[in-house]
């Protein structure tokens, strides 16, 4: 803004965005730096609209200024005045409490600003909540006017200013945390470090920002530049003062209690709530209380949002409404393995942050409805990122219901159990068996003994994991569920490869792939191949081990399953390995690891940190091979692996003898 105005040419400039941007800063910044100091000697002049109603007020303020007396023709007495100065500067500010006001200020501001912008040696700076410009000027800086939230850099650095307070450590890390929950905006920013200064730590801040929101973030009741709650309140005075009939106010309540944002989807789902919902959204982006992204998502900043939940909640039917779509939208999350899985997840990933906070916000009265969406978000969350909160908050409210109580068990201990809580899973999982059996529903009973094996076998509790799987087995032949029987039959091939019985544990597995082919299900047909491979991995029959590897992996690829294809190109790894292909083996486990890492699986990434010590003895590199023992050694004892600890263990052992 100040190369547009210094070069000895004039300039009309906007600076516009929401409440609490900075917008008055940046404008008194402008007016006072030196170079414009300097450039504009003839003067530099700032009004504020804050206190005036209307375009008259505003030469009235000019005049003022310019020491002209209040009488005759005012407007052309400001205007000659300003002509014979040979060069000015003029700022606006808040022009949005003038402009906005009602359709007919509009037009007379318009018409004030287009005299102004006449002059030939008058600069013009304007700063106005909203995105929109008055069009009878033609502005130096149009495409570049609004202002942004900080980046969390900037943020840091006005918040040690603000503060006087040297950000180092702990306090670092958490002050990260909390201007992000703010979304950076620059007056929260500077309130929070003017709340620093008024004996609050960080972390004081930072726990009283998840109790308090919005209302934590004022330094004063009184005044915009003190009180972020005021400052957004103008922004929806001047939203609803434009917009009668109330929906841009309805629109905001509901994207307000979408912690991610209102998506195009779901705007479309909404359309039959509003007479003109576009006209809506239009209206809440030109006031700066939300912006569009380049996926098209309405998102509010974190102030507002929290702001609006607060004081303008969605009314009960709209709320109702919201819900119903995102209870359709947790139906589509793909919860069993099949090919279109990872494309189905990607496409309703950017909507779990939105259906978990509705969930949240109706738990505590339970419904089919309700009780068959946790289930749905916790079964997806499971196979990515596994998180119980929400079916846990469901948890305490359903002691009258047992079947859905048995529901939420199960799947909080399959969670728990993805999460490497073993104990904790096998409880949820026996807990919710015991309930299954007790109104009758065998086949979800014996869908949890099976899966409460796994976490049995992980701590090497294989007796335990194999009566557990012999049992399901038992229950599902007599149920007639070929699918579930051979899903026990995969179970107990995978724990007699663990028991090193790999004759025992290639018959289950062979058996299981079978009975999967019949049934059409390609997925888990060759996660049974995967296992073979390994089995003849184990058994050092390497070529085959190599083919039914690399079938596996492929089709995993194809399938876009990222946690298969880690644990594939695992064992292949292995298998190159062994085959003293060094550099190829170097290559798959690099890949295995990057993705392990990227799905935050701490067992296959110690398990590719346990191989990748193999692989350094092998390279004649001992201090490298014993680091990487130490890793998984460190990650499998706190997960409760013990085999694989145990074998770290001794490997580390030799090492240091070694040495």
């Amino acid at each position: 803004m100040v190369n547009l105005l210094v070069p000895r040419v004039t300039a009309r400039l906007a600076v516009l965005g929401a409440g609490g941007m900075g917008k008055t800063s940046v404008a008194l910044a402008l007016l006072n730096d030196s170079r414009v100091i300097e450039d504009y000697r003839g003067g530099r002049l700032f009004i504020s609209c804050e206190a005036l109603i209307d375009a008259d007020a505003m030469v009235v303020s000019l005049a003022k200024i310019l020491g002209l007396s209040p009488s005759g023709d005012l407007l052309t007495a400001v205007v000659t005045h300003l002509e014979n100065i040979p060069r000015v500067i003029l700022v606006i500010d808040n022009l949005e409490t003038v402009w906005l006001k009602d359709g007919g200020q509009i037009t007379a501001v318009d018409e004030l600003l287009g005299r102004l912008a006449q002059i030939p040696t008058l600069s013009l700076v304007i700063t106005c909540r909203g995105t929109h410009l008055p069009q009878s000027v033609q502005w130096s800086n149009g495409d570049a006017a609004r202002l942004d939230p900080f980046s969390l850099k900037a943020a840091l650095q006005t918040f040690q200013d603000s503060s006087g307070f040297q950000l180092e450590g702990n306090d670092e890390q958490v002050a990260r945390k909390l201007l992000n929950a703010v979304d950076r905006m620059p007056l929260a920013v500077s309130l929070l470090g003017q709340l620093i200064r008024r004996g609050n730590s960080v972390l004081d801040l930072f726990e009283r920002w998840t109790r308090k929101r919005t209302s934590l973030l004022r330094t004063h009741d009184a005044g915009r530049i003190n009180n972020v709650g005021i400052s957004i309140e103008l922004s929806i005075i001047l939203l609803c003062a434009a917009d009668e009939r109330g929906e841009a106010l309805r629109l905001l309540s509901l994207c307000s209690a979408l912690p991610d944002g209102l998506s195009q989807y779901v705007l479309q789902k909404l359309r039959p709530q509003f007479d003109d919902i576009d006209r809506a959204r239009d209206n809440v982006i030109g006031y700066s209380l939300a912006n569009l992204g380049v996926d098209r998502t309405l998102r509010t900043l974190s102030p507002v949002r929290h702001y609006v939940l607060e004081r303008y909640p969605a009314a009960p039917g709209h709320h109702a409404a919201l819900c119903s779509i995102y209870f359709d939208i947790a139906k589509l999350l793909p919860n069993s393995m099949d090919e279109d899985l990872e494309k189905r997840a990607a496409a309703f990933a950017p909507e779990i942050n939105n259906l978990s906070s509705l969930l949240l916000s109706v738990i505590n009265r339970p419904s089919q409805q309700i009780v068959s969406a946790v289930l749905q978000l916790t079964g997806f969350l499971d196979r990515y990122q596994p998180n119980i909160t929400v079916v846990k908050a469901l948890l305490v409210h359903l002691e009258p219901h047992p079947t859905w109580k048995a529901d939420c068990l199960r799947n909080i201990g399959c969670s728990q159990s993805s999460s490497s809580d073993w104990g904790a899973s096998i409880e949820s999982l026996a807990t919710a068996s015991r309930l299954y059996l007790k109104v009758g529903n065998r086949l979800q009973a014996a869908r949890c003994i099976r899966r409460s094996a796994e976490p049995h076998r992980l701590m090497g509790k294989y007796d335990q994991a194999e009566v557990l799987l012999r049992r399901a087995i038992k229950i599902t032949r007599k149920l007639e569920n070929a699918e579930e029987e051979a899903t026990c039959w995969l179970d107990l091939g995978v724990l007699m490869m663990s028991t090193t019985d790999y004759p025992a544990a290639l018959q289950h597995l062979t058996v299981a792939r079978q009975a999967f082919r019949a049934l059409g299900r390609t997925v888990s047909a060759f996660l049974c191949t995967e296992h073979i491979g390994t089995v003849y991995l184990n058994q050092g029959h390497l070529d085959r081990a190599a083919s039914e590897l690399e079938a596996a992996c492929s089709a995993f690829v194809a399938m876009g399953f990222q946690n298969r294809i880690a644990q594939s190109t695992r064992h292949l790894g292995m298998v190159r390995r062994f085959q003293c292909q060094l550099d190829l083996a170097e290559q798959l486990l690099e890949r295995s690891e990057t993705m392990s890492r990227n799905q935050g699986d701490r067992v296959s990434l110690a398990a590719c940190s346990q191989q990748f010590g193999y692989l350094r003895l092998h390279q004649g590199r001992p201090a490298e091979a014993l680091t990487r023992f130490e890793t998984a050694h460190r990650v499998f004892a706190e997960l409760g692996v013990q085999k694989n600890a145990e074998g770290c263990r001794q490997e580390m052992d030799q090492l240091r003898l070694r040495s």
